[in-house]
């Protein structure tokens, strides 16, 4: 039977990266409210938001790891 392993770095930048869209959404975003660059700045908000959920993804599939027991220590 395969052994889960979870990599500790990687689960905690993919909190840090969700951390960064949640800023970037309700604090960074709003101070531009009104202003004349506020479309420039939600179109990069939304790339931005987009990659770092990809990021996120990946990190999170790169934190689990299967691992299977050798030969050896089978016998």
């Amino acid at each position: 039977m395969p052994r889960i392993k979870i990599n500790v770095f990687y689960v905690i930048s993919a909190i840090c990266s969700l951390l960064l869209i949640i800023y970037s959404w309700f604090i960074f975003l709003p101070s531009f409210e009104g202003l004349p660059e506020y479309p420039q700045v939600q179109t990069v908000i939304i790339l931005l938001t987009v990659l770092l959920v990809a990021s996120s993804g990946i990190q999170l599939m790169l934190s689990i790891k299967k691992h299977e027991p050798s030969e050896e220590k089978k016998i």
